[in-house]
């Protein structure tokens, strides 16, 4: 491909509408109408607010996009969007959008993953091709992807950018989850996660010690019910000892916040150990969010001597501009069919629950 084709995005698979145009790997413009202050009241996204929200904006984000971009429609040689996986009829607000817009404007179109965004997502580009990887991909392979979202948490072994076989996931709760719902116990409203790591930046470590997750289970699973539950037993015992005074809470975070980043580095060593090959650690999703999480990660990376690849922190939560990425090598390496014609893109469906 001589020159580096021009793509549109779309991104609503949860409670963001996002649509980003890229060229190549090169982001142009991002754009992402968020919801959080909507969902807040109910503390948590509500599927069927979160579609008519959707409704409303995408053909606003949509033309923002191309503004920004300095781009028509016309000129986009690819649509691509994410299919699954997410909140159905959420998801299908984006998909149908993208759809409509392909064979009306007779331009191919290729549905991603939305996992596979996540996890190429340290391979973006800002518009002048600077990046914090901005060479060529090809050397950091065979690699190992770390995933921590509010849905998600799984290693995967990548032989090469479209070929990846998972290693474990998360049996029940995931990473971000287990933040929300701790910081709902805590009376933070939504989302909950990011004000427990801001208030585990005051807190002590070793005042209150929470089981480390699947420590002794011998694979590379994950699981956050039971530490979960056990927050859940001493956020109570604590405010019936303290009674209204909260100053515990700090101490309460640090706790929670260590036991989940070691229980992350656990399987993570466990994972380099078994994969001797790997040359580099790829992560994304929201949770790395959190500095200390990414900074605590990127330790054991460096100590293992691999490369570490990982988004900047405008792309680490759900954004269109991953899905323009993953859809690039999908198109390079045909990895998903690049669909032409009223009859083949209006067959794609939805995956609620699509696997990498």
């Amino acid at each position: 491909m001589s020159k580096e084709p021009l793509i549109i995005a779309f991104d609503t698979s949860c409670d963001d509408t996002s649509v980003a145009v890229l060229r190549g790997r090169r982001v142009l413009s991002s754009v992402v109408s968020s919801q959080v202050m909507i969902h807040a009241q109910w503390g948590g996204v509500v599927p069927d607010i979160a579609r008519r929200e959707h409704e409303k904006n995408i053909p606003t984000v949509y033309s923002e996009a191309l503004r920004k971009a300095r781009v028509k429609i016309e000129d986009i040689d690819y649509i691509v969007a994410t299919y699954g996986p997410g909140l159905a009829i959420d998801l299908e607000i984006g998909l149908k959008f993208a759809q409509d817009l392909a064979i009306q404007y007779k331009k191919p179109f290729v549905p991603v993953n939305h996992m596979e965004g996540h996890l190429l997502s340290g391979l973006l580009l800002n518009s002048k091709g600077n990046g914090l990887f901005s060479n060529d991909p090809v050397s950091l392979f065979p690699a190992l992807g770390l995933l921590i979202s509010g849905k998600h948490t799984e290693l995967i072994y990548i032989e090469r950018i479209g070929k990846y076989k998972k290693l474990g996931e998360t049996l029940d709760d995931a990473v971000g989850e287990a933040f929300d719902k701790v910081g709902r116990m805590l009376n933070f409203g939504y989302p909950g996660g990011p004000t427990v790591t801001e208030f585990a930046k005051k807190g002590k470590r070793g005042v209150f010690d929470f089981p480390i997750p699947m420590r002794h289970s011998n694979d590379l699973n994950f699981s956050y019910s039971g530490l979960k539950t056990a927050a859940l037993y001493k956020s109570n015992e604590l405010r019936e000892e303290y009674e209204k005074d909260s100053v515990w809470v700090y101490d309460f975070c640090r706790g929670f916040l260590d036991a989940i980043v070691e229980s992350l580095l656990i399987k993570l060593e466990i994972a380099v150990e078994q994969n001797a090959d790997v040359v580099s650690l790829f992560v994304g999703g929201g949770v790395f969010n959190s500095e200390e999480i990414l900074r605590r990660i990127g330790k054991v990376v460096r100590e293992n001597g691999l490369e570490f690849i990982y988004p900047e922190i405008g792309y680490r939560g759900d954004n269109a501009a991953m899905i323009g990425i993953a859809g690039y090598y999908n198109i390079l390496l045909k990895k998903n069919t690049i669909l032409k014609g009223k009859d083949d893109i209006s067959k794609v469906d939805r995956e609620p629950r699509l696997s990498i």
